[in-house]
């Protein structure tokens, strides 16, 4: 398939919502992304983004460590997790666009803190106006292309999972959670960026980078 350095709301301990529709948005992307037999309405190319009020969000990440250049550091290939994001209103129906910002977590599910919870390795805070030079329209709908440089990555990092919290204009705030997401990313492997999705987004490598990278 298919991520700034701004304060967006306070931090605060991730609430988890979890609505029965989004299982069937996930369903479809993986169908999608397994065998590519999901055939929804088709719409313009010229349609606008939908607008509405943003009641949920749901994200969904590829298991696969993706390697792309980084402009920033004179274009050497830098490691990153690809993921989409879509926001819905009450119901699960066709995705929405909205001005708000979104902070990503990214946690080590193979280690723990003294207190017993994986280990948290970055943090990446994406700006309104970087997100929404990230809006895309895929076979689901319109959602934004998420790729996270991964400045802390180990080749031998296997299992993890992401909290996405999306904040809208007013400052309501929505959660998704991966769950535990096993990394296809063997030591030594190299996986390029060639999808055309994900070379759209390597040009917004230097714009996304983590909030504290050092934790």
């Amino acid at each position: 398939m298919e991520f700034l350095p701004q304060e967006v709301v306070q931090r605060s301990a991730p609430e988890q919502r979890y609505r029965s529709g989004c299982l069937w948005i996930i369903g479809s992307i993986f169908a999608l992304g397994v065998c590519g037999c999901v055939h929804l309405p088709k719409t313009g190319s010229d349609d606008p983004m939908p607008h509405g009020q943003v009641c949920q969000a749901v994200a969904t990440w590829n298991h696969q460590v993706v390697f792309a250049p980084d402009p920033a550091h004179g274009g050497m290939e830098a490691p990153g997790l690809v993921g989409r994001l879509y926001l819905f209103g009450p119901e699960i129906s066709y995705p929405l666009i909205d001005d708000g910002s979104v902070v990503v977590d990214l946690f080590d599910d193979t280690k723990q803190t003294e207190e017993g919870q994986p280990v948290p390795l970055e943090e990446w805070r994406v700006d309104p106006a970087t997100l929404k030079r990230l809006a895309k329209r895929d076979m689901i709908g319109w959602g934004y292309t998420l790729f996270l440089p991964w400045g802390t990555y180990k080749p031998n990092i296997s299992q993890v999972h992401l909290k996405v919290r999306y904040v809208t204009e007013k400052g309501n705030q929505f959660f998704a959670e991966s769950g535990p997401l096993s990394l296809n990313s063997p030591a030594g492997s190299t996986y390029r960026a060639t999808t055309a999705s994900a070379k759209t987004n390597v040009q917004n490598i230097s714009a996304i980078k983590p909030a504290d990278a050092t934790r």
